[in-house]
C-alpha cells in the first residue's frame, strides 16, 4: 500500500473531522447578540433546531463518499474495477474512465437518496416545503438533477482525460483555460435551458405583481444597468423560502425575484432585495468568480499533475500513466480535500461580494432602516440560524450572517445619513 495515498486518506480523515466536530460547538454569546437585535428567543431557538439537524443530516452523508473513495484506493478493488472497465471498452482509457465515472456517481446518488428522502419528510413536517409539494414532485426533481449533472460530468471526464493522454506535459496548465469556457458556457446557458426545468418563471410586468414594475423600473435607471427584465419564479409552489438571486452571463444575466417575497414582503423591501441583487451586477460578481476560480485551479491542477506522477507504478492502484483510468479514484478523493482546503478562501471571497452588494443596496435605496427589516423578516420568514458561532459562516457560509448584515447596514446608516436633530 503506497505511503503517499494513505496520506491524503489520513488528510481527508482529519480535515473531515475538524469541520463536522467544530459544527456543534456551542456559543452562548452568539444568543445574546441575536437578542440585542430583536429577534425572540422562539425564533432564535427554531433556526439553531434546523440548523443543528441540518447539519447532523450533513455530517451523516459526506463521508459516505469517502469511505467509498478510501475502499477503492485503499484495496485491489479500485484497480479491479478500472481493468474491468478496460476490458469492456477494448481497452480505450477514455471511455474506461467515462463508465467508473458514471458508475461512481450513480452509486452516489443512491448513498445519497435515503438522507435525501429523510430530509424532505423532515422539512415537510417543519413547514418549509408546501402542501403542493409532493414526495412525487421531490423525486421527479432529484431525478431531473441527475439527468442535467450526468452529461455535463460526462463532458468533464472525457475532456479531462483526453489532455491526459494526448497533452500529458501541459495539461495541467489548459485545464483551467478550458473549465473557465465550460463555467462560462453553464452561466450563459442555466438561465435559459436548465432553470426553466426546475422551475416555472415569467416577467414581472406580466405577473400578477406587475404593479411593481415603475418601481424595480425607477430603481434600474437609477442604478444605469442594462437590465431587460426582472422575472419572477414559482418558489411558493415549493415552498416558503424568500429569496432573489442574480444569475446568467453576458447577454443571459437575469435578475430573479421569488414569488414569495413578492407576496410576504413590502415593496420597499422588496426594492431593497433587488437593489442588492443590481450590486451584484454592477460589480460583475459572476464574472469576477469565473476568473478567480480559473486562477486558483492553475496551482490545484499543477498539485495534481505532481501528485499524479508521484503515484505511477504505486500500489495498489498500481496506475500505468497520469491517464490510467484507475487514477480516477485518487483524484476524486484529492479533488474532494481540494474543495475542503478551498472551502474558507472561497467563502471568505463570496462573503465580500455579498457586502458589495448589501453597500450598493443601501447606496441605491438609501434606507438602511427598510434594509435592516427586510433582513429580520428574511430571516424569520426562512427560519434561518440568527444565532450561529462566529466560526460557523466562516468556514462554511457564503453570505454574511443576518446579524453582521444588520450591524453593517447600522455602521452605514451613521457614516452616510446625516443625524437627524
Amino acid at each position: 500500500m503506497g505511503k503517499r495515498h494513505d496520506l491524503y486518506v489520513f488528510l481527508t480523515i482529519i480535515i473531515l473531522s475538524f469541520f463536522c466536530i467544530v459544527s456543534f460547538l456551542p456559543y452562548a454569546p452568539a444568543t445574546d447578540e441575536a437578542k440585542a437585535f430583536g429577534f425572540s428567543d422562539d425564533q432564535i431557538q427554531t433556526g439553531k433546531s434546523i440548523s443543528f439537524y441540518s447539519q447532523l443530516l450533513y455530517w451523516f452523508q459526506t463521508p459516505l463518499s469517502a469511505i467509498l473513495l478510501f475502499v477503492l484506493i485503499l484495496t485491489p478493488l479500485g484497480r479491479r474495477s478500472a481493468d474491468l472497465a478496460l476490458k469492456w471498452t477494448r481497452g480505450y482509457r477514455i471511455p474506461a474512465a467515462l463508465l467508473l465515472g458514471i458508475g461512481y456517481l450513480a452509486v452516489t446518488f443512491v448513498l445519497r437518496l435515503p438522507f435525501g428522502l429523510v430530509r424532505f419528510n423532515w422539512l415537510k413536517s417543519i413547514g418549509i416545503y408546501s402542501t403542493e409539494y409532493t414526495l412525487s414532485n421531490w423525486l421527479y426533481d432529484y431525478a431531473l438533477g441527475i439527468a442535467v449533472n450526468l452529461p455535463y460530468q460526462a463532458i468533464i471526464v472525457c475532456g479531462f482525460y483526453a489532455m491526459l493522454i494526448w497533452l500529458p506535459k501541459v495539461w495541467w496548465f489548459l485545464a483551467p483555460l478550458v473549465g473557465g469556457v465550460l463555467g462560462i458556457t453553464y452561466a450563459t446557458l442555466a438561465p435559459l435551458l436548465i432553470d426553466p426545468l426546475f422551475n416555472r418563471f415569467e416577467p414581472l410586468n406580466q405577473s400578477q405583481y406587475r404593479d411593481l414594475q415603475p418601481r424595480v423600473q425607477k430603481l434600474i435607471d437609477t442604478a444605469g444597468i442594462p437590465v431587460k427584465e426582472i422575472l419572477v419564479m414559482e418558489a411558493s409552489r415549493k415552498g416558503s423560502h424568500t429569496n432573489a438571486y442574480f444569475t446568467g452571463f453576458g447577454s443571459s444575466r437575469q435578475i430573479v425575484l421569488y414569488d414569495t417575497l413578492l407576496k410576504n414582503h413590502s415593496p420597499e423591501e422588496v426594492e431593497s432585495v433587488l437593489a442588492h441583487e443590481i450590486g451584484h451586477w454592477r460589480h460583475d460578481h459572476i464574472v469576477k468568480g469565473i476568473l478567480l476560480g480559473i486562477a486558483a485551479s492553475f496551482l490545484g491542477f499543477w498539485l495534481l499533475d505532481v501528485i499524479l506522477r508521484s503515484s505511477v507504478g504505486v500500489k495498489p492502484l498500481n496506475m500505468q500513466s497520469t491517464a490510467d483510468p484507475a487514477g480516477m479514484w485518487l483524484i476524486l478523493q484529492l479533488l474532494a480535500l481540494g474543495n475542503l482546503l478551498v472551502l474558507i478562501p472561497e467563502n471568505m471571497i463570496s462573503r465580500q461580494f455579498e457586502i458589495q452588494a448589501d453597500v450598493a443596496s443601501l447606496e441605491l435605496a438609501r434606507n438602511p432602516e427598510i434594509f435592516i427589516e427586510c433582513q429580520r423578516n428574511m430571516a424569520i420568514a426562512n427560519k434561518s440560524n440568527v444565532a450561529a458561532p462566529p466560526w460557523l459562516p466562516f468556514l462554511f457560509s457564503s453570505h454574511p450572517t443576518t446579524v453582521q448584515r444588520i450591524r453593517m447596514a447600522q455602521q452605514w446608516k451613521e457614516a452616510n445619513l446625516p443625524k437627524q436633530p
